[in-house]
């Protein structure tokens, strides 16, 4: 959401001013963007570092769902501000980086959130959570170039605002370290998923961050849904085989498949508020026919979708 800087004021404070500046003798303007103080924000409209009306800055947070498209060209760290209100259950984030990388990371009641599931290649995150994990097409140039470019100094912070990204005037150093990187192979990623539980009847902000450092020209897309509780299935453990008793219920996150009806790639948690994944084994899911299906589970995704049990 932009970083802290020192500016100077016409006035006593951010709503009593009329112009920003970069210097204590006042001569030289604040670029144009959002600046906040205290919960308020303003914008500075023009080269002369005029300040736009007085804003409150809860209005930043757009309610969910929120759906951008054809948007975050790079370079630029964009930043969206969600509210989920007070329902719980899984957010359902669906991010669409197409060839040039973006990273991505979303900040919930002070966790991180890094992992997505592709419907190209699956399970995508850095290894440490509190860092961005970066999609793209692996064999596209500026793929190939993201590390060797990093860091990236003075990328420009942009915020969501109700229907756009502006410029808030400030800007950022971004480092992608090599294991940030997880690229496809194959393509592009397609619309990858990540789920951010939302266990307490209370009203939270989401933040998502998705910085797109390099000078490339492909746009993204993210929608963030409202929480939903995720539609629960029968299975089991896969032990011996086919032809064992279903005695747990799992719910999945659909990146290939269907509430209830998982597929491929898909997430698969123990409870329906999307919170904890299930543990990598073999399972017998209750679905593809009459005595289950046997599914592999790594990192919480689906990694294998074996033959109907006869």
């Amino acid at each position: 959401m932009g970083l802290i800087g020192n500016y100077y004021l016409n006035g006593a404070t951010l709503a009593s001013s009329t112009y920003l500046y970069t210097d204590a003798a006042l001569t030289t303007p604040a670029p144009q963007g959002f600046y906040s103080e205290g919960g308020l924000y303003r914008e500075v409209i023009d080269a002369t570092g005029q300040l736009g009306p007085l804003n409150s800055c809860q209005s930043c947070a757009s309610s969910c769902p929120v759906s951008i498209t054809n948007d975050m060209p790079g370079p630029g760290l964009y930043s969206l501000e969600v509210d989920l209100g007070t329902t719980t259950g899984a957010v359902i984030i669906t991010f669409t980086p197409r060839t040039t990388p973006h990273g991505i990371l979303s900040t919930f009641q002070g966790t991180t959130y890094n992992a997505l599931s592709s419907p190209v290649d699956g399970y995508h995150a850095a290894p440490n959570p509190a860092r961005a994990t970066y999609l793209g097409d692996g064999s596209d140039a500026c793929s190939l170039g993201l590390v060797a470019g990093s860091p990236y100094s003075g990328v420009i912070d942009y915020d969501w605002i109700s229907t756009a990204f502006s410029a808030t005037g400030l800007q950022s150093n971004v480092f992608v370290a090599p294991s940030d990187a997880s690229f496809t192979s194959l393509g592009i990623p397609g619309d990858c998923i990540m789920v951010v539980p939302k266990t307490a009847n209370v009203t939270s902000n989401l933040l998502v961050q998705i910085p797109s450092p390099a000078s490339c020209t492909n746009t993204a897309n993210i929608s963030v849904n409202c929480p939903i509780k995720l539609t629960g299935f029968d299975g089991t453990l896969f032990g011996s085989g086919c032809g064992k008793q279903f005695d747990d219920t799992y719910y999945n996150a659909p990146v290939t498949g269907s509430l209830g009806s998982p597929g491929i790639h898909d997430w698969i948690f123990t409870d329906p508020n999307g919170e904890f994944v299930l543990a990598d084994g073999d399972y017998i899911f209750d679905v593809g026919g009459a005595n289950g299906t046997p599914h592999t589970v790594a990192n919480g995704v689906v990694t294998v979708v074996g033959t109907p049990c006869p």
